[in-house]
């Protein structure tokens, strides 16, 4: 997995929702909305929307971390608009229930955050925070009339948030070692279809040898030396062999037969000689 290119998904999707969420708020807020959250959510949508059209332009082209600063800056248009939205609420209604936006933003944010702990953190302390702060704010004439439960239940769902994020970042972690081990089993298992090709050739040439020095041995025993040599030559070729002989085992054999065809392949290429070694066989003649 890809560090940069998740946190570059990661922010698209961010400044995606960023143009989605602010257009349902616009909708949503229209008539309790003032000059002011009009004016951010306006700014959000363009911003939201600037950063989108950007990085799916230019594609994945961001470094990790300019992508989770991009992720980051979008979310402070909507911060804004959830505060002055609760305010708006507040003006001109009697109870309602506050912090709606910031914690579904705080759960959405642990599902989307890039990889690593720093920018998810810091986007959910950003609404989970910025709650927090607004309920602090509130004057004595509001406060009857917030629901009961806060600012436990902005907290409670700030908790539930890391949480999730917790687990997301373990599935990142769990498919990084995934593909790593997967990464290693095809390079071992490429050694392992080189490695029977070289046993193809190694074989051939030993069974040959073999049968040579039984021959001499018979022929004429005076050739003891030379048949002597050829046992250690052999006894060479075979100890390559059960070298080899153990990574055969990390193939894995398919019924249509295309690693046959690979090996195949890769026995037909050690065994044809490169264009410089056919140069360099052809006899020479001493110019005069």
């Amino acid at each position: 997995m890809d560090d940069a290119l998740e946190a570059h998904r990661a922010a698209v999707i961010s400044a995606l929702l960023g143009v989605v969420g602010t257009v349902m708020g616009v909708a949503g807020f229209w008539r309790v909305s003032g000059p002011a959250l009009r004016t951010v959510q306006a700014l959000g949508i363009l911003l939201s929307g600037s950063v989108y059209l950007w990085l799916h332009a230019r594609g994945p082209a961001f470094s990790r971390r300019q992508s989770n600063a991009l992720f980051l800056i979008v979310l402070v248009p909507t911060v804004v608009m959830t505060w002055l939205a609760d305010d708006a609420r507040a003006a001109h209604h009697q109870s309602w229930v506050p912090y709606e936006p910031n914690k579904l933003s705080a759960l959405t944010l642990a599902l989307i955050a890039p990889p690593g702990w720093s920018t998810g953190i810091a986007g959910i302390l950003l609404f989970v925070g910025s709650a927090l702060i607004h309920h602090l704010t509130w004057s004595d004439a509001v406060r009857p009339r917030i629901s009961a439960g806060e600012p436990f239940g902005i907290i409670a769902y700030g908790v539930f948030a890391l949480v999730v994020l917790g687990f997301k970042q373990r599935g990142n972690r769990l498919r990084a070692e995934l593909e790593r081990a997967r990464a290693e089993k095809v390079a071992l298992e490429r050694l392992a279809r080189v490695s029977i090709a070289l046993r193809d050739l190694a074989n051939t040439p030993v069974q040959t040898l073999e049968l040579v020095r039984r021959r001499l041995l018979c022929a004429d025993p005076q050739l003891g030396l030379q048949t002597e040599r050829m046992g250690r030559a052999l006894e060479r070729l075979h100890r390559l062999n059960d070298i080899l002989a153990p990574n055969q085992s990390a193939v894995v054999w398919n019924e249509d037969g295309p690693t046959q065809r690979e090996i195949a392949t890769a026995t037909e290429r050690i065994s044809v000689p490169s264009k410089r070694t056919r140069r360099s066989s052809r006899p020479r003649l001493n110019a005069r």
